[in-house]
């Protein structure tokens, strides 16, 4: 009977344990109260200290609060963690211009704006070396409605450009 008691404890508590994580997760990730962001965000950072996105929001709260050196200490941690966190150098350069540290506020922003820019050349929107490009397909003619005073599209009119009738003075 003991034995049950305790195997149910642990799994209650194991659960209690996990909808904890769960609650601390999402209001570090999406809180609104700063308060809350902040505490649920220590409470993440606690069982993981290499959780970057923990440090990014609680510094965001710390910003938001108006504590410019607790951010920039969170910010300076993320950064750590993931030297390619773009977001992180570009709020630690608002950090840095509320304190009057333009030098190191254009630094960030440069090196945010660098890592955005690689981020977007690798993206799958670019067309590869290796793949022959896409032509856009013509638009097809627009049907005859009908009407019989439409004027003949000139020698020089191109097929892309659809009906000349729609185009032409009238």
């Amino acid at each position: 009977m003991r034995a049950l008691i305790a195997a149910l404890s642990m799994l209650v508590t194991g659960c209690w344990i996990a909808v904890a994580q769960a609650d601390d997760k999402a209001d570090c990730r999406g809180g609104k109260d700063v308060e809350l962001k902040i505490r649920s965000c220590t409470a993440l950072i606690e069982r993981d200290t290499k959780d970057a996105v923990a440090y990014y929001n609680r510094a965001s709260a710390y910003q938001t609060k108006g504590e410019a050196d607790r951010a920039i200490a969170d910010y300076d941690q993320a950064i750590t963690l993931k030297p390619d966190y773009a977001a992180a150098y570009e709020n630690r350069a608002r950090v840095f211009a509320i304190k009057g540290d333009y030098t190191r506020a254009v630094a960030d922003v440069t090196k945010a704006g660098e890592l955005t820019s690689s981020v977007m050349v690798q993206s799958k929107t670019v067309p590869s070396a290796i793949e022959p490009a896409k032509t856009p397909a013509k638009p097809k003619p627009k049907a005859a409605s009908g009407a019989t005073n439409k004027k003949s599209a000139p020698a020089w009119w191109p097929d892309w450009a659809g009906d000349w009738a729609d185009w032409a003075p009238k």
